[in-house]
This record gives structure tokens, sequence and C-alpha cells, in this order.
């Protein structure tokens, strides 16, 4: 824990109350790294849940309040939240407001105006919903915080801000299941060469490609499988006839559905090789798990994954939309288990250098020193003024 460092309280505001996507999941991990580093985090969320019981167990203090979409009709409802929001934050005098989605942003940012607190809007995004939204929520932060050089730039108003900060994800040590077990608790065989892709099933996640892909990985390594872990939409219509693709594709038999697991990182060592075909990513968590797991990865080059992936060096990286070159370099790895070996020690470097969440809290706090001094007295609301001049940087220690 930092020396000499008066505790600031920082309210976390959060849109849910489960691990939907990674941004919950990175608020379970930053919030007690930021506790061990003399930050006091408040998390505000809509009620109890996975991630309460989850920051309950782990000593952060977290309150209930629920904030609206913003939607026609819901105008008293939410202006109803805000007045709580700015409430909660002047009872518990909270130094900083952190905001993780434009929904969370925009109450965040109006309350801080209110409140006289500065708003630090935590961005996980590589793509905007409009130019406009973007322009309104950086205009309502004192800092953004990206998780990527890709997400920092996704929109006019964030490449001309002086306000934003690249932090990149860091993760705490991770139980991996060795692969033997993780195999046999996903009734995949010991001695196939299996290929996973990780995440929702669906089509911006690349399925498509990966199973386009396939047969060149079967050229390379007939008995080679591709797993899909992780959700798929109810009545989804090509998991239903994903083994009819396979089979027309002469691969039959050699794909699987294994579904959604509980802490999914744990079972990434059940494969030989990560597929990631996205076409889009901030930055995407899944591949910073890989590195950890010591598991090679082919992905896009889109996004924020040139930022994990180094090419040929912690990973292969493919244009997006191309999957014959992911089946080619996918193959390649399938032929050379020296090259996947060479890949997984290097990026298990990268990961340990890069994204632990240790220096990602460390990072955080330096955001919030910029706007609000650890020897402040008061929590008052900190002076835009000139932070438009200011040149955007990566904020590390």
């Amino acid at each position: 824990m930092s020396a000499a460092r008066p505790e600031r309280t920082i309210a976390f505001l959060s849109e849910r109350s489960d691990f939907f996507g990674g941004g919950q999941r990175s608020l379970s991990e930053l919030l007690p790294a930021l506790r061990n580093e003399g930050i006091r985090p408040l998390a505000i969320l809509p009620g109890p849940g996975p991630l309460s019981e989850t920051l309950a167990a782990q000593g952060v203090d977290w309150t209930a309040l629920r904030v609206p979409r913003v939607a026609t009709g819901a105008g008293f409802w939410s202006c109803l939240a805000l007045g709580r929001l700015v409430r909660l934050v002047r009872d518990r005098r909270a130094a900083i407001l952190h905001s993780d989605s434009p929904r969370t942003a925009l109450y965040c940012g109006l309350a801080s105006r209110l409140a006289r607190r500065p708003h630090v809007w935590h961005l996980r995004a590589s793509r905007a919903s409009s130019g406009l939204a973007d322009r309104l929520l950086v205009s309502l932060s004192d800092r953004v915080i990206a998780v990527s050089k890709a997400a920092a730039e996704r929109s006019a108003a964030l490449r001309r801000s002086g306000r934003t900060r690249i932090v990149p994800t860091g993760l705490p040590p991770i139980d991996f299941l060795d692969a033997a077990e993780a195999r046999a608790q996903l009734g995949l065989p010991r001695q196939a060469l299996v290929f996973g892709v990780i995440g929702r099933v669906e089509a911006d996640k690349g399925r498509d490609d990966a199973l386009a892909a396939l047969p060149e990985i079967h050229r390379a390594t007939p008995s080679a499988l591709l797993v899909f872990l992780g959700p798929c939409e109810p009545g989804d219509r090509w998991v239903q006839t994903v083994s009819i693709r396979a089979a027309a594709a002469g691969v039959a038999g050699s794909v699987r559905l294994t579904g959604e697991r509980p802490e999914a990182a744990r079972f990434l060592k059940a494969f030989d090789v990560i597929l990631h075909p996205s076409r889009h990513e901030a930055l995407p968590r899944v591949l910073i798990e890989a590195l950890f797991a010591s598991v090679p990865v082919v992905a896009t080059a889109v996004g924020g994954i040139p930022e994990i992936v180094q090419h040929d060096v912690s990973g292969l990286l493919v244009p997006p939309g191309d999957p014959a070159a992911l089946g080619r370099a996918a193959a390649s790895l399938a032929r050379e288990p020296e090259t996947r070996g060479r890949l997984a020690r290097a990026g298990l470097i990268r990961a340990r250098e890069k994204f632990r969440v240790e220096r990602m809290a460390r990072s955080v706090i330096a955001v919030y020193d910029e706007i609000v001094p650890p020897d402040a007295e008061a929590p008052v609301r900190a002076s835009r003024r000139g932070a438009s001049d200011e040149r955007a940087r990566e904020a590390t220690p």
C-alpha cells in the first residue's frame, strides 16, 4: 500500500450487477487493487447480484442505486436517480465519480456538475454510438481513461481532447485448470489438437471466419477440433445449423459448442491455440487471459488487439474478414509445435510486464492525482481550464 496517502473515496457507478461483459469483471478486480493502494472504493450498483457478492467478499463497500435508461418517457425516473446519486456522493464525501459505460458517464457527468466533484469516464469500447454522444460525454468528463489507443481514437472528440489517458486493462492472478482437467470438464479428448474461440458466439466475434478456416487447419492436422466456449443467443439459427455447416465444409464432427461456463478463463489451458477473428475490439480481455495461460493466439489486427499481440512475437495477426489468412496462420501453428511454444513463452512475458492489475491500479490513481491531488483538503470539482491543451498520454507508473 502506498505510504502517507490520505484515503480518498472514489464512487464507481455501474449499470449492471452481473458479469455480463469484461467491464464488470474488470471492475471487480480493479476496486480491490485500488483499495490496496490507499483508495476507498464505493461501488454503486443497481442492486444485489454476482458483482456485489464478489466485491463484498473482497471487503469492498457497495450500495444500491439503479440508473434507468435515458429514453422518452423516462425523464422523471432519470431525474430522480440523478438526484439520489448527487446526494449519495455528497453524503459519502466521494472525491471523484468514476463511470464505465455511456449511460453511467452521462449520469456521473451531470452529477459531477451538481455535486462539484470531478468525473472520470472509463472507456472500454472501440466504437461510439455516435460522434455527438462522444462529444457530450467528453464534455462531461474531467478525464477519460481509455483501455487502448484504439479506444482513445474512436471519435474526433476523443482524438482532440487532451483529457484522455490510456490505461490498459490489468488482471490479477488466474487459477487456471491444468490441460487435462480443463479438457475433462469440457468433454474434450486429451490428445486432439484443439483450437478455441472464446466469448459470445456471434457474427461480430468472427464465428463464420473461424468455421471457414477449419478446412485449412484440417489439411495440416485432420484430427483438429474447433471449440466455441461462450454463451449463444437462444434460438440462434447459426448455432442450430453449425453441424450442417461443418459437414458442408468437409469437417463434419470437428466443431463443438461447449456453452457458457463460470470463470471461463480457468479453462484456457484446454486449448492448444486461441482463435480470435473479431471484427472490432477495444482491448479484448480473453487475449490477455490467453497470454497469461501461455496459450498462443491467432487474432485479427483490429482495434486494440495489436496492442496486446505482437505479430510473430507473442502471437499471429491476420487481416479482418479473411478466413483464408486465418486458416493459413492457424495451420502453421498446427504444423509447428516449436512456434507455438515460442509464442506462448513470449506472450506470458508480455502479460506479466504490461497487463498486471497492480500496474493498472497505479496508473488509474495517477489519473486521479491529476484532478484531485492526494493531499487536497476537500473534494471539490477540478477546473477543466486548459485541459484541452494537454497532450493525451499513456498514464503508466
